[in-house]
């Protein structure tokens, strides 16, 4: 039978070999000669009672503290090796509860900004399609004034006479054999009386369109202005919320490699010191068990098996040494009287694995630029070479929506 004992405080393991002889197998042996000798005399000699009690030093000085130390000894390792197990799951979860909360929280912090930019956004989008189409009307108000003044001042003959009127008789002359002077004056007079006050009202209301026409082009020009601002204001919100959007894309590609890269390290821990605390713990079916750090359930059930026929040794002895002799009764009483449950070591249950989540982080989608549309306006009066509605090419402002 192979016997495993632990002779020194350093648990030095000893394995019983054909030509070496451990405490126990000694004590067997020793005990089985005072048996056949007590079986012989039917009594206990004083050489006898002398062995006994050399015996009964050796149980309780040497093999039962052996067996105990080398108990302890076993489910030492066992715990060690399962606190590397939980040491798997502490250093996981650490990164899920430190750099993983705190990664996940500037990241929400990031895609906190993109939102408010993507609000402003929004809100200057709708400002600027807004103001492009109070300037279309404007432009629209503008160039139908404009058109008035031209069609005022047409400058048909071409020698910049706004407007020329034809007499009911085409010239005014004088006969001075029959009329005097003044008489011609007073008939030519009488020609033109018509006119009187007509070119001071068509005067005036040329002023009128011209004053509406200009007053219409500042008010025109201040909202193209305004529009312009507003393009630029847009668009460099749009840049800024582009930066926010590479950013957090950048962040969410990071965050997730390393959440993925920590999952894998924290399986290969497991896997690793898992198969270690399987080897270590056993049982193994064969092999030289007693001689590494393996098959510790192995060794378990050899230790109870020591201690239980140590046990039954010492409980025969103490018999003995009370002036008994052999008896069968007694040896069975002994054996129901043996417990070994303090020897039993205590296997923990390998937890589950903490599940891993890896976060997919979809990437935001930037915004593009948005556009002036085409228009055109009349700046200077009578512009000649104007469309001739001096309208607006009506479009719609390219600028997407907001992702």
């Amino acid at each position: 039978m192979r016997v495993a004992f632990f002779a020194t405080a350093a648990a030095v393991r000893v394995e019983v070999s054909s030509h070496e002889q451990s405490p126990l197998a000694a004590l067997q042996s020793e005990f089985a000669a005072v048996e056949a000798e007590i079986k012989s005399a039917g009594k206990i000699t004083p050489g006898v009672y002398a062995t006994v009690q050399k015996l009964q030093s050796m149980v309780t000085s040497i093999i039962e503290p052996a067996i105990v130390e080398s108990h302890a000894a076993d489910q030492l390792l066992v715990l060690t090796v399962f606190r590397e197990i939980i040491s798997c799951d502490a250093t996981y979860t650490k990164f899920v509860n430190g750099d993983k909360m705190a990664a996940l929280t500037a990241l929400k912090s990031v895609k906190t900004e993109f939102d408010h930019c993507g609000g402003t956004v929004e809100e200057l989008k709708a400002k600027f399609a807004k103001c492009l189409d109070d300037r279309d009307v404007l432009v629209r108000h503008n160039n139908t004034v404009c058109c008035q003044e031209f069609a005022i001042c047409s400058s048909p003959t071409g020698y910049g006479d706004c407007e020329v009127v034809k007499l009911e008789q085409g010239f005014a002359g004088c006969d001075y054999k029959a009329m005097t002077g003044e008489e011609c004056f007073a008939h030519a007079r009488s020609l033109v009386e018509p006119l009187s006050g007509y070119f001071q009202n068509q005067d005036k209301k040329y002023e009128a369109v011209r004053f509406e026409c200009a007053k219409f082009s500042a008010a025109t020009k201040a909202k193209v202005a305004e529009c312009a601002y507003l393009q630029e204001a847009v668009n460099a919100k749009v840049s800024e919320t582009n930066d926010w959007a590479e950013r957090f894309n950048q962040g969410g590609e990071a965050f997730a490699g390393k959440c993925a890269q920590r999952c894998s390290d924290y399986k290969t821990c497991r896997k690793e010191k898992e198969t270690q605390y399987l080897k270590i713990t056993g049982p193994c079916e064969s092999g030289d068990y007693a001689a590494g750090n393996g098959c510790v359930m192995n060794r378990e059930q050899d230790r109870r098996n020591e201690w239980e026929s140590t046990q039954l040794i010492k409980c025969m002895l103490q018999h003995y040494c009370e002036g008994g002799h052999f008896d069968e009764d007694l040896l069975e009483k002994c054996k129901k009287q043996i417990k070994s449950c303090h020897l039993v070591i205590d296997y923990p249950k390998v937890p589950e694995l903490i599940p891993c989540e890896i976060p997919t982080c979809e990437a935001c989608p930037g915004c593009d630029e948005c556009l002036d549309r085409p228009y055109y306006q009349y700046e200077t009066p009578c512009y000649s070479n104007g469309p001739a509605n001096g309208c607006v090419s009506v479009e719609k402002p390219e600028c997407p929506g907001w992702c």
